[in-house]
């Protein structure tokens, strides 16, 4: 992977809901070593529940891990990361002499994370959650999260979804219902921006910590037709965050063809 430009890309940081990306390949690197198909349900259980972004789900549902890891990857689900890292963290457990718990179910997935991070030489990063809500200690780089995007692009469950606009999904339970997800990336800046139009973006995922931190991990399509990563972190409003983005696929489409 050549790099066009960087600043502070070794600067540590917290990448906010990027994380999930990591969440979404080690769920399926977990998979595929376990033979676990992506339609396997997953159950909601009241400890999943948490606050913040894509907050959809409710105590007793059952999805497929597919449908966890649209939710997570579009509507930035909160939820849907606890689930996928209890589920997958306890049958990380189950070959152990312990019984699993949602405790340490969630910190073996972790574990596992940061095992997956360091495969892809990701040294200055350290995760202690699945779904990126600030906590301290919990850090990565943008150089970091460039690997971890390159990763993802050899992951067609992740490239398949990560850049459409809403995703319809399955709920099934007491409730069962179909579910319309969407895009808090491109929903949010739509909301502040009329204007936002970006038919270059491949995929991506953005992160937040409001009110004044605004991250993204994306990928586009340069006018040569060739793809370029880009990783703004730390931008202080969703409307600088676009145009860090643009400035960075500007680079990219002013960098000479060979």
């Amino acid at each position: 992977m050549t790099t066009l430009f960087e600043k502070n890309a070794d600067r540590p940081v917290s990448p906010a809901s990027i994380t999930k990306l990591l969440t979404a390949v080690t769920a399926l690197t977990v998979c595929h070593a376990n033979g676990i198909s992506l339609a396997k349900e997953l159950s909601v259980l009241p400890e999943d529940l948490v606050e913040g972004s894509g907050n959809n789900l409710r105590a007793d549902d059952r999805l497929s891990v597919r449908h966890a890891l649209i939710n997570l990857l579009l509507a930035s689900s909160n939820v849907s990361a606890n689930v996928i890292a209890r589920s997958l963290g306890s049958i990380l457990l189950s070959g152990q002499k312990i019984r699993p718990s949602a405790l340490n179910a969630q910190s073996s997935f972790i574990d596992e994370m940061n095992s997956v991070a360091a495969r892809l030489q990701m040294q200055s990063s350290r995760f202690l959650n699945a779904h990126g809500l600030a906590v301290k200690g919990q850090r990565s780089t943008a150089r970091d999260l460039s690997l971890l995007v390159l990763e993802c692009l050899r992951h067609s469950m992740i490239c398949g979804v990560w850049g459409l606009e809403k995703y319809g999904i399955q709920i099934n339970g007491p409730n069962p219902r179909r579910l319309i997800v969407r895009s808090v990336f491109i929903g949010s800046s739509r909301k502040a921006l009329p204007d936002f139009s970006i038919p270059q973006f491949i995929g991506g995922k953005s992160g937040s910590l409001w009110p004044s931190v605004f991250n993204l991990a994306a990928v586009s399509t340069l006018e040569n037709g060739n793809s370029i990563i880009s990783v703004t972190l730390g931008s202080p409003t969703l409307a600088d965050r676009h145009q860090d983005y643009l400035l960075m696929l500007k680079v990219g489409n002013d960098e000479p063809s060979h």
